[in-house]
C-alpha cells in the first residue's frame, strides 16, 4: 500500500498536464502526501529490524546481511540509469556512480542517481546505530542507553526518519498501555491525522518539504514553533503503525488481502524500479505526441500505462535479485559466519553477566504474522 502511495506521488510530480480537480484543492493536497509512504516504510523498518538483529550471529553478520538485502537491487537500478544516461550523452560521472552504489548516509551530500534511493542512506544509518547500541549493550548498558538517546539528535535534522523510533517502540512493546491500544483500534483516523500534520508542516514552513523543517533551513524561532507539530505527527504515525501491526480496522484487514501480500513481497523492487520505467513511458508519450493529444488526461493515462510494466519489472527484480542473488549471498555469509565468527555473537553479548535473556524476551516481539504485514526495504 505504501509503495503505491509513492508511485502515485511520482505520477503527480511527472510534470504532465492534469485536471484542475487533481491539481488544486483538497484532492490536490491529498495527492501531495503520497511521498509520505516512505515514512511508513521507515516505521516498518523499526518494527522488523530488531528481530533481525537478535537473530544475527554477530553485528558484522547483521550489517553484511542488510547490505546483501539492499545492494543488488540498488546497484541494478543505478547501473541501468547510468548506462541510459551515457548512451544519451548525459550520463553521470564514474565517481558519482561509485558514491551511489554505497548508499551514503543523509549527512553526505550526494546527488542520487535513482531519485527513489535517497531513503536507503537513512536505512543504513539506522542499521548502524542499532548495531552499535546492541554491541555496546554487551559491555555497558548505561553507555548503550546514552548512545541510543544521543542518536535521537539525528531526528532533529532528518525528521522524515521519525517513525523508525515509533517502530522500535512498537517492537519493544513499550506502547502496550490501555489508552494507546484503544486508540490503535482506529488506525485510519491516525493515518489521516499524520498526513494532515506532515503536509501542514510543509505548507506552514513555506519549504514545501517536511525534510526541511529543521534548524538547518529554518530560523531557530520558526523551528522551535514547528517542532511540537513534528512530534505530534510522529505520535499520530506511530499509533497508526501500532494499529496496523495489530491488524486493526480497514487497514489491518487490507493487509490480509492476497494482492496486498503480493505487493508487500515485491515492495522493495517496486519502490526502486518505477522511476526508471516511468521515465521511459513519459519519453514515449512526449515523442509520439500523446501529451498534446490527451491534454489534461495525460497524467491519468500515464498512471494507467506505467503501472503494469512497473509491477512486472518489480516482480522480475524480486525473483532474480532479491530471491536468487540475495539468497546466494546470504548462504555464503551464513557459511562464513559459522566457520569463523567475525565478532562476539550478539546473543552472547546481550545475555552476558549484566542482564537476563533478552533474546527470549524478544522472541515474540511482533504480534502480527508475516502474512499480515508488508515486507519493506528493511525486511
Amino acid at each position: 500500500m505504501f509503495c503505491l502511495m509513492v508511485f502515485v506521488y511520482h505520477v503527480v510530480h511527472s510534470g504532465l498536464p492534469t485536471f484542475d480537480l487533481s491539481a488544486r484543492g483538497l484532492l490536490g493536497e491529498a495527492l501531495q502526501t503520497g511521498k509520505f509512504g516512505v515514512e511508513f516504510f521507515f516505521g516498518i523498518s523499526g518494527i522488523v529490524i530488531l528481530p533481525s538483529l537478535y537473530r544475527a550471529s554477530s553485528v558484522v553478520t547483521f550489517i553484511l546481511d542488510r547490505y546483501a538485502r539492499i545492494l543488488p537491487v540498488l546497484w541494478a537500478t543505478v547501473f541501468a540509469i547510468a548506462i541510459f544516461g551515457w548512451l544519451s550523452g548525459k550520463g553521470p560521472s564514474l565517481l558519482l556512480v561509485g558514491a551511489n552504489l554505497l548508499a551514503p548516509p543523509p549527512f553526505i551530500d550526494i546527488i542520487p542517481i535513482n531519485p527513489a534511493a535517497w531513503s536507503l542512506g537513512y536505512e543504513f544509518l539506522f542499521y548502524a546505530v542499532c548495531a552499535v547500541v546492541f554491541l555496546t549493550s554487551g559491555v555497558s548498558r548505561p553507555l548503550a542507553l546514552a548512545l541510543a538517546v544521543s542518536s535521537l539528535i539525528l531526528l532533529v535534522y532528518y525528521p522524515r526518519a521519525l517513525l523508525m523510533i515509533g517502530g522500535v517502540l512498537i517492537a519493544e512493546k513499550y506502547l502496550s498501555s490501555t489508552l494507546l491500544q484503544s486508540l490503535a483500534k482506529y488506525p485510519a483516523i491516525f493515518f489521516v491525522l499524520f498526513l494532515t500534520v506532515w503536509r501542514g508542516l510543509e505548507l506552514a514552513s513555506a519549504t514545501d518539504y517536511v525534510g526541511f523543517v529543521t534548524p538547518a533551513y529554518l530560523s531557530f524561532h520558526d523551528w522551535i514553533s514547528a517542532f511540537p507539530f513534528v512530534v505530534l505527527g510522529g505520535v499520530f504515525g506511530t499509533i497508526f503503525l501500532l494499529g496496523m501491526s495489530r491488524g486493526n480496522g480497514l487497514f489491518g484487514r487490507m493487509l490480509r488481502w492476497q494482492v496486498m501480500q503480493w505487493l508487500g513481497t515485491v515492495s522493495f523492487s517496486f519502490y526502486l524500479w518505477p522511476p526508471i520505467v516511468m521515465a521511459g513511458v513519459k519519453l514515449i508519450m512526449y515523442r509520439t505526441g500523446m501529451v498534446d493529444a490527451l491534454g489534461s488526461g495525460s497524467q491519468l493515462f500515464f498512471l494507467l500505462v506505467s503501472l503494469p510494466p512497473s509491477l512486472i519489472v518489480a516482480t522480475i527484480s524480486h525473483r532474480v535479485l532479491e530471491v536468487k542473488v540475495t539468497g546466494q549471498i546470504r548462504k555464503r555469509l551464513d557459511r562464513a559466519s559459522k566457520a569463523k565468527p567475525a565478532v562476539r555473537p550478539i546473543i552472547q553479548a546481550l545475555n552476558g553477566p549484566q542482564g537476563g535473556n533478552l533474546i527470549e524476551e524478544q522472541s515474540n516481539v511482533l504480534d502480527c504474522s508475516t502474512s499480515q504485514r508488508p515486507k519493506t526495504i528493511a525486511s
